[in-house]
């Protein structure tokens, strides 16, 4: 029965990820309470925790929990560290809770991706047709830079659909299908929807990681299968689809003119109101705070207010914005030390066991690690209900 619990528990997640921010949290919750509940009815504990203390893939998830906590030792305990701990709260609970509960059938996971990709399908399609509701207004909205609405933050939507073409490719590849075998035509026609989607939607990041993960997962498999040929003729595909993708997709097309244009005023010294202008403003930000106290950084609790007085003293008249890179937000608030023990911590699980073998964690790895540069994608609960979710995912049936 808890093994049935487990199993919807992770469907909810799954179908709030890209959905709903709230009803997420309540799953990820249920899922916790689920493990704690496992562990009282088969007085296990003492076992598990030793399961999950031998496990270093879990142990590193759980120490970016304490990466984030421990600066509140130097730093004040202000509303946004205590945001911050919030919002790392995953790290803390999730790994213990996939330590204890059973791992999945090799069916009930594929059935779980499987499901990923028609959620996010569905999601995909919902935003498709509110943006063809009003079709020039938000392509005129694309030429200043401003993203199509989306049901969750438009990075993390499009770093959700660039994480499950993968996944569909994946499940192409095994041949998994729920009942029919023309389901599959059903999956490839999906996952041909979400790659033509994720260019109408124009969010480059998205973007930018769904290329990179192709084609690294294509490397992989000419290397696996040597099948050089088809290999190649991926690679080929993979280089030419942006430059279709322009041709016939005005809203991508928009998106590349603005960050034409967005560039051109950055190189002119016009930066405010800008995207990656006001991003290079956040980035000098975090290493003019970080430079303070380089080793231990800042401390969250004090980032905010030290972010805003740098703002106030030199661009006082642009919004305020924290850093949009993952590694430049880390050394800012827990320095050098804590930032190389932050990147310790997220490849342990990628090495261990020579987990990055596996495609899925490859693919999902690349992605990550990418976003990490344009955001901080741990920085807000679905970023980081996404990252530990899947991690611990994949992982688990390792």
């Amino acid at each position: 029965m808890q093994k049935i619990f487990f199993l919807l528990c992770i469907v909810f997640i799954v179908a709030f990820l890209s959905s709903s921010p709230a009803f997420l949290t309540i799953s990820l919750v249920a899922f916790f309470a689920l493990a704690i509940y496992d562990s009282y009815l088969n007085k296990d504990f003492k076992v598990k925790w030793q399961n999950f203390i031998g496990n270093k893939s879990y142990v590193a998830a759980t120490a970016i929990f304490f990466l984030i906590a421990y600066s509140g030792i130097y730093s004040e305990l202000t509303p946004f560290y205590w945001d911050r701990v919030r919002v790392a709260l995953p790290f803390l609970i999730l790994p213990f809770a996939f330590s204890s509960l059973p791992k999945l059938s090799e069916r009930q996971f594929q059935l779980v991706l499987y499901f990923l990709v028609i959620s996010v399908s569905v999601a995909s399609v919902a935003t498709l047709a509110n943006y063809l509701s009003d079709y020039a207004f938000y392509n005129k909205q694309l030429e200043y830079g401003r993203p199509i609405p989306t049901p969750i933050h438009h990075i993390r939507f499009s770093l959700l659909i660039a994480f499950t073409v993968a996944v569909g490719l994946w499940l192409l590849m095994k041949n998994v299908v729920y009942q029919y075998a023309w389901e599959r035509w059903v999956l490839l026609g999906l996952i041909a929807f979400l790659f033509v989607f994720i260019h109408v939607l124009s969010v480059r990041s998205g973007i930018a990681v769904m290329y990179s993960t192709l084609f690294c997962l294509s490397l992989q498999y000419v290397f696996k299968t040597k099948k050089y040929i088809l290999g190649g003729s991926v690679v080929l595909v993979i280089i030419a689809a942006p430059f279709l993708a322009y041709q016939l997709v005005p809203s991508f097309k928009n998106r590349i003119a603005y960050a034409v244009y967005d560039f051109q005023n950055m190189q002119k010294g016009n930066v405010k109101n800008f995207s990656d202008g006001e991003r290079m403003i956040s980035y000098e930000a975090g290493f003019q705070v970080g430079n303070r106290s380089p080793l231990l950084g800042v401390g969250i609790g004090d980032l905010d207010n030290e972010i805003r007085q740098f703002y106030a003293k030199k661009y006082p008249e642009f919004i305020v914005k924290r850093p949009h890179n993952q590694f430049i937000f880390f050394y800012a608030a827990i320095g050098i030390i804590g930032t190389i023990a932050f990147l310790i911590a997220f490849l342990i699980p990628f090495f261990h066991n020579s987990n990055f073998k596996d495609e899925l964690i490859l693919a999902f790895h690349i992605i990550v690690f990418l976003s990490f540069m344009v955001e901080t994608t741990i920085g807000s609960a679905i970023g980081t209900a996404y990252y530990v979710f899947f991690l611990l995912f994949l992982l688990k049936q390792r």
